[in-house]
């Protein structure tokens, strides 16, 4: 399909606030009738939805999803008119209605895969080609994925507050997808934050002290003196010294008298 723009939708204006503005208009038969009998004469859905008195193109893709028989007349109508018989391609004119829709599908929680795959809205390719080509378009899928990631985190709290012990595991795992899904959705926000590891510490490492009996040199009396073994040199020094220092990250045990 030819996602070009042969009308100048480059020129539109951004799209509108995005607000429901269309009253809803039920289903009926004959209702259903005429818009497959349009289709089938090969005009576009989401040409025809947009006139005064037709349902919105949300309506028309929920009466395909719930009504059978309403679902295999609009295909069969969407080949008549030359229009492909996949799901989803029924849209691929940029314009405010269908951003519109698009927005309010996804901030309500479908998936863009979901909305794409409805016949009344635009496929894949049709989307991605809008994000490049109108930055105002991503700017608008980025918030309603900005919303999605609120909800999930909404649901990932009543998950919490409802799980039982008989529940615990599902509830797990549901959990670690909504995370996922709302750092995937809004990664500004919710993207888990590397945590730098802390330093590793040395450990401590304790001396065993030892204690003699020795003459002061200065005043020849009798005094207690420490010893302590160096763990990096292994030699025993005296720390009895009033300048001596310990090796780092040394702690001595007992503590004993020093040189005054």
């Amino acid at each position: 399909m030819d996602d070009t723009d042969p009308s100048g939708a480059a020129n539109l204006p951004a799209p509108r606030k995005w607000a429901r503005t269309r009253d809803t208009v039920k289903w009926s038969p004959k209702l259903a009738r005429a818009i497959c009998e349009r289709v089938a004469a090969g005009e576009l859905l989401y040409a025809v939805l947009r006139e005064p008195g037709m349902p919105t193109p949300q309506s028309v893709g929920r009466w395909a999803r719930e009504r059978a028989d309403f679902g295999e007349a609009l295909a069969l109508a969407r080949a008549e008119g030359g229009r492909p018989s996949r799901n989803g391609g029924g849209v691929w004119t940029y314009c405010p209605e269908v951003v519109d829709a698009l927005f309010e599908r996804l901030a309500e929680g479908e998936s863009l895969t979901g909305v794409c795959s409805d016949p009344t809205m635009p496929t894949y390719s049709t989307v991605y080609y809008w994000r490049r080509k109108f930055p105002d378009f991503d700017r608008v899928l980025r918030m309603a994925r900005e919303i999605q990631a609120e909800r999930f985190c909404d649901q990932g709290y009543d998950l919490a507050m409802e799980a039982t012990p008989e529940t615990a595991y599902l509830t797990h795992v549901r959990l670690t997808q909504l995370r996922w899904m709302a750092a995937v959705r809004a990664p500004r926000i919710y993207k888990p934050k590397p945590v730098e590891p802390e330093e590793a510490k040395e450990p401590l490492r304790v001396l065993i002290r030892t204690f003699k009996k020795e003459v002061d040199p200065e005043t020849g009396k009798e005094r207690v003196v420490s010893y302590c073994p160096n763990p990096d040199t292994g030699q025993m020094e005296c720390d009895s010294a009033p300048d001596y220092e310990y090796p780092p990250n040394s702690q001595p045990i007992p503590a004993g008298p020093r040189w005054a």
